[in-house]
């Protein structure tokens, strides 16, 4: 583990946060909410290229996003191995808690709704215009 991503990480779990941004030269984005939602806006946001993550769950449409954010780590609680071969592909340091097969519903019987939007999706840009779609749809409806 890389030194910006145990700082990161330290911080992930320090807070009680559900994610923590960390660039050079910025103070650090730290979030609550849990979701793909907060890890969106602050892609939508702000630039965080060449900065580094931790989120306490880390899927496919997370690691497209971190792919589409040019960050160099990250670090996540529990981590799916479709998010590892994303991260994988793109080159990006990562390191997790937990790995498994796929992330669940917060009912825990189902797929994760990015998971499942997601599905198939190989390319970074396609993903987050897939993404784009349904965050346009949430949040205007």
């Amino acid at each position: 583990m890389n030194p910006q991503q145990n700082e990161v990480r330290r911080l992930l779990e320090k807070e009680g946060a559900s994610l923590v941004l960390q660039k050079e030269g910025k103070p650090p984005r730290i979030d609550y909410q849990s979701g793909l939602l907060p890890l969106w806006q602050a892609y939508q946001e702000e630039d965080w290229a060449g900065g580094a993550l931790a989120d306490r769950v880390i899927g496919r449409g997370a690691a497209f996003l971190v792919v589409a954010m040019e960050l160099n780590s990250v670090y996540s609680l529990l981590m799916s191995s479709g998010a590892r071969e994303v991260l994988v592909k793109a080159n990006i340091d990562h390191g997790w808690g937990r790995m498994v097969n796929r992330i669940k519903d917060r009912s825990g019987k189902g797929i994760c709704p990015m998971e499942a939007l997601l599905e198939g999706i190989e390319d970074p840009e396609k993903a987050v215009e897939k993404l784009q779609e349904f965050f346009a749809g949430k949040i205007s409806g």
